[in-house]
């Protein structure tokens, strides 16, 4: 996904600050962000398409809705990206509007729980109550998780957590160049690095300690490429090239066609991360790919 504004004032700040010993900017902010209330997160100004999405606030959680009225047999849930710490960008909501536009299906999108507040403990607690309440008065619907980046990963560890827990799995998952492995130890990933002009990896690796909070990121809840995806129904991947998570989304589609799970991934050759999401023909082409999907054709 697009790097977030406070990305942005990290990497600037960094140049100017004496940091202590041993810690990253990154660290010292997301340190910084803990200590202050959490702020309360506003759609952005700017569009027409916030005629099209209401929100309301179910057990502590609030719910973004677009399509709201919609007869479709179709719910979409969708879990935005920003590694595990930002919350919804500009960029997201006019993907979502360009796609809600198209597949007139319900869309409710969770303002689901971030570090440094929380963690990923905090979140799969609160988003399994909603799924449970999800399943209950939507319970006619077909049922498609949908992410990008940290959202995607959150799709599938908690594909594989509600099975756990018995649940009916989602029907589908659409995921959008999904952090799939926290622990980012894919030898793989150093040909691509270079190229990426989006994700930071020591950044990220921060985002995952404070996401973690002192569980191993090998747990599938935090790196689901090391859960067991035979409950998995249903899984369509979009992913660039110009990514260093490319080789574990790779890997990970690998272990899908192994395992016999319906899968197809779409590689944008020479593309970044999450490029749906951008003012470009391949995102157009792939929007018209996910409405397809979504309306079952």
């Amino acid at each position: 996904m697009p790097r977030s504004r406070n990305a942005i004032i990290c990497e600037k700040l960094a140049k100017r600050i004496i940091l202590p010993k041993g810690k990253t900017m990154s660290e010292v902010m997301l340190r910084y962000k803990r200590a202050r209330k959490k702020q309360k997160y506003n759609l952005p100004l700017l569009m027409k398409m916030s005629d099209n999405v209401e929100g309301i606030v179910s057990h502590d959680m609030k719910l973004f809705y677009m399509n709201v009225e919609s007869a479709s047999d179709t719910l979409v849930i969708y879990l935005h990206g920003g590694g595990y710490v930002d919350e919804m960008l500009v960029f997201h909501w006019l993907m979502l509007d360009k796609i809600t536009s198209k597949a007139k299906s319900t869309f409710i999108i969770p303002e689901y729980p971030l570090a440094p507040y929380y963690d990923f403990k905090d979140c799969y607690e609160k988003m399994s109550e909603f799924y449970k309440k999800v399943l209950e008065y939507y319970r006619d619907k077909k049922i498609i998780l949908m992410g990008d980046s940290a959202g995607g990963g959150l799709c599938v560890g908690l594909s594989m957590y509600f099975s756990k827990l018995g649940l009916r799995q989602p029907d589908k998952l659409i995921l959008l160049s999904p952090w799939i492995d926290l622990v980012m130890d894919n030898p793989e990933i150093n040909n691509y690095i270079k190229d990426d002009p989006m994700l930071k990896y020591d950044d990220l690796k921060v985002d995952a300690k404070f996401w973690a909070n002192g569980t191993s990121l090998r747990d599938y809840r935090l790196s689901p490429i090391y859960g067991d995806v035979t409950c998995l129904k249903d899984v369509t991947i979009f992913v660039g090239t110009h990514e260093f998570f490319y080789p574990d989304i790779i890997k990970f589609a690998e272990k899908l066609e192994k395992n016999g799970i319906r899968n197809k991934l779409y590689v944008g050759e020479g593309l970044n991360h999450v490029y749906p999401v951008f003012p470009i023909p391949e995102a157009d082409e792939a929007i018209k790919k996910i409405t397809r999907i979504i309306d079952g054709k």
